[in-house]
């Protein structure tokens, strides 16, 4: 028995939806709050960086790639079980 794997189209949009919302749920209000910034400042000062704003950019990017790539697996994982479930 075969087991039937979730279309190439379906799964980009898993990731791309994924990416854009674990973006805009992390990403700083515009305009930032001052716990907002007290929050980036203290984790940027954590790292021993500097510069705030590009420390925010490269948090948000592994942030979101992280949720990305696991959440991607699970949803596929999950879709494939109830596809296979239905057989």
């Amino acid at each position: 028995m075969e087991a039937k794997r979730v279309p190439a189209g379906f799964r980009i949009l898993i990731a791309a939806s994924l990416f854009v919302i674990t973006f805009l749920i992390a990403r700083p209000s515009d305009p930032s709050t001052e716990g907002e910034q007290q929050f980036w400042t203290a984790l940027a000062k954590l790292f021993n960086q500097r510069d705030i704003e590009g420390f925010v950019g490269i948090a948000l990017l592994v942030i979101c790639t992280i949720v990305t790539v696991v959440g991607y697996l699970v949803i596929v994982r999950i879709v494939e079980k109830k596809i296979k479930a239905k057989e």
